[in-house]
Formats: structure tokens, sequence, C-alpha cells
């Protein structure tokens, strides 16, 4: 292995198959700023 050195696979991660996905809104009325995921 050489320093700093991206080992990839070599076919596609899959995640998550099957699931169902949530849709979320978010509002912020602060001040500050939020992140969300």
């Amino acid at each position: 292995m050489i320093p700093g050195e991206i080992l990839l696979a070599p076919d596609p991660v899959v995640l998550n198959e099957g699931r169902a996905r949530t849709r979320v809104t978010v509002v912020n009325t602060a001040d500050r700023p939020v992140q969300v995921g």
C-alpha cells in the first residue's frame, strides 16, 4: 500500500436496497445554521 492510496472495490456498493425512503423538510428559524443528515 502506498501512503494516501485509495483502494476501491471492483463492484458498486449498494446501500439500503429495498428500504423505504423518508422525505424530511427542515425549517430553521434560528440565527445559527443547522445541519441535517
